[in-house]
């Protein structure tokens, strides 16, 4: 019994033991761990739940370090033995922008480093741990970190924009056995910045274009306010200047007429007693008062007038220097001729020149009874009315002198219709007599002829030929410039381009040339002169011989295009230059190419267009150098026959 109650002692004392045994070497290091992971949770908790409740989404870059200086200042708190310093990208170096530690000499803002281990440790996205830090090669960056007393550190980028980080915090001290504690706070630190950034880069940007909107909309605000403004005084000026045109130059295109209105109305927006217009009188070498001004009687009219010479007079500077003048009181004013001032019985006083483009053609005078009632703005409108007087008093005078052209020239055309009609006329007669004689001899019947007078004969025939085409040509524009009337019919289109290409037939042989025609199946009828229009056809079929040469094609077409039918004669020839082709309709031009190996008058075209366009049609021409001519007019349809017929 007693040695069973020993051996049950010895157990429970060894078991005692070894429960003490176990609780010292591993329970109480577990519990210690347990109490310190404890402590560090809730230090990191309430670490991230003070930082989370200072963030918010910052509205520009200074806000931003606002964020990141509060952070490193709460962390600082938690490792006060460490330092941090914040270094931003700039230029390929990273400057100094922020920094926490006590330290014997204060480092400056904003020095730039170059460091390799920044430039790579700002293309990756994790901590990087530098157990030995030194500057590398920057001697600067290693002054900077002795006076910190670095000696290992943790390099955190952030701020990412793209694929690289714009700013590094560096978390360093003199020994790094406490990195470990810090790098979870680090990490939560660097998490949060970068997401705060990402959202804040849009901010950035829309607070960016917000701020250039406003400052574009405000710009265009005042633009708009300052355009308001000048439109509405623009719109009350042309509104009195709408008037005095409307009014003044009225259907008779009277100078007096149109300023007088103009002299009412400027007397009427300036409550003025006297406008007058002094107008340049070259004869005289004076400015002397145009009728129709206002409150002037013609006798004190007849008073007035300045040579330019006399410089004395505020008119005449006024002509001479195009300087507008203002005075407030003009029969006290040294600057003014204190007679005619009183003469018209005038205080505040205005003088503008009127002058269109360089050249001045007089001045206008506004005036008061009252004293200093006019002012800059009043002279500077006063300034477009008398531009506007100008244009008046020139589109006036321009009227005239075209009204007196425009006679002139009708009557020499129309002496010119009756000379060219008569001369040609008179002409005719003896033509008509030297073919005939030519002719008879030519025949042989007053005598034989040797080959030399033949031969002269037969030039001086093919020169009698052509001048007789001239002059029927001659003829012709005459008749149509004299408004000939057109004995109109139902033409049959069909008809038309047969007849014309049969006559040519034995012209087209002469030349080696192949001339064809063709027409639409229902080709409606046209309503023209036949003998005009067969004339278009046949001026456009031989030149299209004469001008496309030997071996080439000549093609007449007809064509049915609804309302109007088209007649188009084309040829393969050397085609027309792009540059003369707006030349080619002009009464007497022949192309330049042409001209000295093709005989012709340079009338042919010109007549074809003018009968066309009497027909109420159309002539055009479509060429390619090198490539043939295709000339085509229109004729309308005949409406009271239908279309479709043949």
């Amino acid at each position: 019994m007693n040695e069973f109650t020993a051996y049950f002692i010895m157990g429970v004392v060894g078991a005692f033991g070894v429960y003490w045994c176990i609780k010292f070497r591993f329970v109480l290091p577990l519990e210690a761990r347990t109490r310190d992971l404890s402590r560090s949770f809730e230090r990191f908790t309430a670490f991230s739940r003070e930082a989370l409740g200072h963030s918010y989404i910052p509205d520009s870059v200074e806000h931003y370090g606002d964020i990141t200086n509060h952070y490193l200042i709460k962390l600082h708190k938690l490792f006060p033995e460490s330092s941090m310093l914040v270094f931003e990208s700039s230029e390929g170096r990273w400057r100094l922008i922020d920094y926490l530690k006590n330290f014997e000499t204060e480092p400056k803002l904003m020095t730039a480093y170059k460091w390799g281990v920044f430039d790579k440790a700002a293309g990756d996205s994790e901590i990087v741990r530098l157990e030995n830090i030194s500057g590398g090669s920057d001697a600067g960056a290693a002054e900077l970190f002795r006076i910190f007393d670095i000696k290992a550190a943790l390099l955190c980028p952030f701020m990412y924009s793209g694929a690289q980080a714009a700013r590094i915090l560096l978390f360093g001290g003199a020994r790094r056995d406490f990195f470990d504690q810090a790098e979870p706070y680090l990490h939560f630190i660097v998490s949060q910045l970068n997401a705060v950034y990402k959202i804040s880069e849009k901010v950035f940007a829309s607070k960016k274009d917000n701020a250039q909107l406003k400052s574009e909309l405000d710009a265009v605000v005042r633009e708009l306010n300052m355009t308001g403004s000048r439109l509405i005084q623009r719109a009350k000026e042309r509104k009195a200047l709408y008037e005095v045109v409307t009014l003044g130059a009225g259907d008779e295109k009277d100078v007096k007429t149109g300023c007088a209105a103009i002299m009412n109305v400027v007397a009427r927006m300036m409550d003025a007693d006297v406008v007058a217009c002094l107008l340049f009188d070259e004869a005289k070498n004076e400015l002397v008062v145009n009728p129709g001004s206002y409150g002037i009687s013609d006798d004190e009219r007849m008073l007035y007038s300045l040579g330019v010479s006399n410089t004395a007079s505020s008119s005449v500077r006024t002509f001479l220097g195009r300087k507008p003048f203002i005075s407030a009181d003009a029969q006290n004013d040294p600057e003014v001729i204190t007679h005619y001032a009183k003469l018209w019985n005038v205080r505040s006083l205005m003088i503008v020149p009127i002058a269109l483009h360089s050249r001045v053609i007089g001045v206008l005078r506004v005036g008061s009874r009252n004293k200093g009632i006019f002012t800059q703005d009043q002279l500077e409108f006063l300034s477009v009315i008398a531009d506007e007087l100008a244009i008046l008093i020139e589109m006036v005078t321009l009227y005239e002198n075209l009204s007196k052209t425009a006679t002139e020239l009708a009557q020499l055309n129309k002496l010119k219709d009756e000379f060219l009609s008569t001369v040609s006329h008179e002409l005719k007669t003896p033509l008509t007599t030297i073919k005939g004689f030519v002719s008879v001899i030519l025949s042989g019947e007053v005598g034989p002829l040797n080959e030399q007078q033949l031969n002269f004969l037969g030039v001086v025939d093919q020169s009698v030929n052509r001048l007789t085409h001239l002059i029927s040509n001659l003829l012709d524009l005459s008749r149509l410039n004299s408004k000939v009337e057109m004995e109109f019919s139902v033409v049959n289109v069909k008809e038309l381009i047969k007849n014309s290409v049969s006559t040519m037939l034995l012209k087209a042989k002469e030349k080696n040339i192949a001339l064809t025609s063709v027409a639409d199946k229902s080709l409606p009828p046209v309503h023209a002169d036949t003998r005009w229009i067969i004339q278009v056809l046949d001026n456009l079929v031989i030149n299209a011989i004469k001008y496309s040469g030997p071996g080439a094609k000549v093609h007449v077409s007809g064509h049915n295009k609804g309302e109007v039918v088209v007649i188009c004669v084309e040829d393969n020839g050397p085609g027309i230059p792009l540059e003369e082709q707006a030349l080619i309709f002009d009464k007497f031009y022949r192309c330049k190419a042409s001209a000295s190996q093709v005989p012709g008058t340079g009338l042919g075209l010109a007549i074809s267009k003018s009968v066309v366009e009497k027909h109420g049609g159309k002539i055009w021409l479509e060429s390619k150098p090198g490539a043939g001519s295709k000339f085509c007019f229109a004729l309308p349809v005949d409406k009271e026959r239908g279309e479709g017929r043949g």
